[in-house]
């Protein structure tokens, strides 16, 4: 979260002078002890911005922020109370924040406050009637769950929602950090504005008709059920994706993951994030103040963006630090202009009209600048090509299964790189003026040349999380060397996606590292066929080098992760290892297997003798039609098929036992060459209908809630409410049908009317679930004892 300070009572700017004049008397730094890292929320805090390293401090030592006023003068925090300690021993004067001002400022709010937004299940709830409601213009998706097994809802708005088109996609995203409420409302109204004005409003009906929509309103639900900033786990979800990250373990949660499985499904243009409290327009980059290639279209689309409602338009470093957040991944990683927009945290009818047209006017400008279709000129076949622009030099990536591309510019004229591994390059000067946006279509020729093709983790070494002496991008490693180095820093990291399998061909080198701006260094090389491992080492190179996969005892890999060697000095220009390229040289033999397809996609629990769909995709670098085999734990099936390559794949499988499950696939082409089999998911099969029941109230009688807490539709589900005990003349059960639930539901149940007196016990059951709680009956009344 990211949002100014509105000092809005005396009271308030008395406090803050106070703690600026208190310390200034304490003074300087203590460099002694080291930071307490937190799990729960606890203490806001006030740290005058006294000498110029305090922020950068507060930033390294992973100190949860706040607030950061304009000028600089201040910084709000929240913190443990071993890290306010922490604080004071660094002689920083941390000074609490009375609960009155932190709740008018919206650092902390009251149980109270909640009423008026949308729980996880209310939200669930409204997400579905939208898909049920409106089935010819959206789907809803199981992104993955939670820590804790909340599903991560994905809304898709378009006119085809179940049909790849050519058409620009936007992501509009809220809840990273569960206690800001307002963020998830924005992605909702916007989602029924969406539908509810589609073929009655032209400018509606036209967006929905020539983009695809992703509305994601909670993150992280988890934190949203438990009230926090972090999820279950304990970790600030923003802080947690893979372009610099903040620590070693980028993507260790599962709804970051998720996330990035979506932004690796979808090739967003143009993304919003939404957050609390404030009003900002916060635009890339947060870790460093270099602008980004793409600065001049990410200013005009700020600017345009603040100027429906006035808020602070700021480049993310330029108000203070974050490292390892969404829009940095976003782009970094995925070359998606994406926001963090800071709106007030309470009143939802006026901070949506506040943000209604400036969203609106985002989602259109998804279109403006260059688009087209990218082919094999052999076949016609899609392909998942990179097209560079020289004046704003960022890829923007091809989807993979129908070829096109969206490349956000501004007006102008521009040198456009096509490139796509196993085919000759093409470059076009290209006009680009405003209103629609300029087409080419091209096809590419087939060639023998296979490298990188896109960042997975980047995670330059800084000393304080400075990169001012480090202005190279990680993009640069991507491609063919072109003497535009990738510098990790000493100690630095970063993990490429070859896409194309890398094989271990015999007797001769696997792979290729290009390095060197002049200077050799040294570093070394792991691969491995997933993302986040297990890695095998292929050893050290100096300079540039080729490695065998035989040196690290596997047969196959995608992925490669090079970590500089930590010789040199961290405070030299562009420092570490100067990486330019890595060439996959196995590739370049004839009739390359399909690479490994993406780990499935489908439900992670379910009960015995149903049917389960999942779902997965890979490319074939001949670009083949392909087959696939998959393993569902318990057996494996046959292969099927084929498909084209790029497109999505289904699957179904029924589990007679329960237990937990593996689930994996992998693919072979037309011609019998096999891939490695994918990342696997485990599928956790239960005996009956996932149900869970929830909490039991009284009042006039017995209710409670029967959820359905799995990822298929459970039915026909009975249902008791027991009283035992004490003197009942009237309702001792009550019993039930519950004909369907559908996933994420929780339909009320309640009983008849009770009359009695005296202590009793409550049982509910469900099908399976059991649920009791203890009560006092004083006439039709139920007390519920807690």
């Amino acid at each position: 979260m990211k949002n100014k300070i509105y000092p809005t009572r005396r009271r308030y700017a008395i406090f803050i002078f106070f703690l600026m004049t208190t310390a200034t008397i304490i003074g300087g730094l203590s460099t002694a002890q080291v930071a307490v890292n937190h799990t729960l929320d606890s203490i806001v805090a006030l740290i005058p911005l006294t000498q110029q390293n305090i922020l950068r401090d507060i930033v390294t030592n992973q100190i949860t922020i706040l607030d950061v006023d304009q000028s600089k003068t201040s910084v709000v925090v929240l913190v443990s109370s071993q890290e306010f300690a922490w604080l004071s021993a660094m002689n920083l004067a941390p000074s609490v924040v009375p609960d009155d001002i932190a709740i008018q400022q919206g650092w902390k709010h009251t149980a109270e406050f909640g009423r008026d937004f949308h729980s996880y299940s209310q939200m669930t709830t409204a997400l579905q009637n939208i898909a049920d409601t409106y089935p010819d213009i959206t789907h809803l998706y199981n992104l993955g769950q939670s820590v804790q097994g909340r599903i991560i809802w994905g809304l898709k708005i378009t006119d085809n929602p179940d049909i790849e088109e050519n058409e620009p996609e936007v992501r509009i995203c809220g809840l990273h950090h569960g206690n800001e409420f307002m963020s998830a409302e924005l992605p909702l109204n916007l989602a029924y504005h969406l539908v509810q004005n589609y073929s009655v409003d032209p400018a509606i009906t036209d967006l929905v008709d020539n983009r695809e929509i992703w509305i994601i309103p909670m993150v992280n639900p988890d934190g949203r059920e438990a009230d926090t900033r972090y999820n279950a786990h304990g970790i600030d979800l923003n802080r947690n994706y893979g372009y610099m990250p903040e620590n070693s373990n980028p993507y260790s949660e599962p709804e970051t993951q998720a996330m990035r499985n979506n932004a690796l499904q979808n090739n967003f243009v143009l993304s919003l994030s939404f957050h609390c409290s404030g009003d900002v327009v916060n635009y890339v980059w947060n870790y460093k103040t270099q602008p980004v290639p793409d600065n001049a279209a990410v200013v005009s689309l700020s600017n345009q963006y603040g100027s429906h409602n006035g808020y602070w338009v700021v480049e993310g470093y330029d108000w203070y630090q974050t490292l390892g957040d969404c829009n940095d991944f976003s782009y970094g990683c995925r070359g998606d202009m994406d926001w963090t927009i800071e709106v007030q945290d309470s009143n939802i009818p006026q901070a949506w009209n506040l943000n209604r047209d400036a969203m609106l006017e985002i989602i259109d400008a998804a279109n403006m600048g260059l688009t087209g279709v990218v082919t094999n000129a052999n076949n016609g076949q899609p392909i998942p090509a990179t097209i560079w622009v020289d004046e704003a030099s960022w890829p923007c990536f091809a989807d993979p299964q129908i070829g096109d591309y969206h490349r956000v510019l501004l007006p102008g004229t521009y040198t456009v790189h096509y490139r796509a591994n196993g085919f000759a390059e093409k470059t076009f000067t290209v006009d680009v003026e405003s209103g629609d946006p300029t087409v080419l279509d091209v096809d590419l020729n087939p060639n023998d040349q296979y490298f990188a093709y896109q960042v997975t983790t980047c995670d330059y070494y800084a000393p304080s999380e400075n990169y001012q002496n480090n202005p190279t991008e990680g993009i640069s490693i991507l491609g063919q060397p072109d003497e535009v180095y990738a510098s990790l820093g000493v100690s630095g990291s970063i993990i490429v996606d070859m896409t194309n399998n890398v094989t271990d061909l015999p007797d001769a080198p696997d792979l290729k590292v290009f390095e060197g701006d002049g200077t050799t260094d040294g570093y070394s090389v792991s691969v491995s066929a997933n993302w986040n491992g297990p890695w095998a080492s292929l050893g050290a190179g100096m300079g540039t080098s080729e490695f065998d996969l035989v040196d690290g005892s596997v047969e196959s890999a995608r992925y490669v992760k090079i970590i500089d060697d930590g010789t040199g000095s961290p405070s030299e220009m562009n420092p570490g290892c100067d990486i330019d390229a890595v060439q996959n040289l196995a590739a370049e033999s004839a009739n390359q297997p399909p690479n490994i397809p993406t780990q499935p996609n489908g439900p992670g629990s379910g009960q015995s003798n149903m049917e389960y769909s999942y779902t997965t995709t890979t490319t074939d670098p001949e670009s083949q039609q392909v087959y696939y085999l998959w393993s569902w734990g318990d057996t494996n099936g046959t292969w099927i098929g084929p498909f084209n390559s790029g497109a999505i794949a289904q699957a179904s499988h029924t589990w007679a036992a329960t237990g937990n499950y593996t689930v994996k696939v992998k693919a072979k082409d037309i011609a019998g060459s096999e891939s490695g089999w994918s990342a696997g998911i485990t599928v956790r099969i239960q005996s009956g209908p996932l149900i869970e029941i929830g909490e039991i109230t009284g009042g006039f009688g017995v209710s409670t809630t029967v959820k359905n807490i799995g990822d298929s539709e459970a039915s026909n589900i009975p249902w008791t409410i027991t009283l035992d005990g004490g003197l009942l003349l009237l309702g001792r059960q009550t019993t039930g049908m519950i004909a369907k639930i559908q996933p994420g539901f929780s339909p009320q149940i309640k009983s008849d009317f009770i009359l009695g007196i005296g202590p009793v016990t409550i049982k509910v059951t469900a099908d399976v679930a059991e649920k009791t709680a203890s009560a006092f009956l004083l006439g039709p009344f139920v007390i519920i004892k807690k």
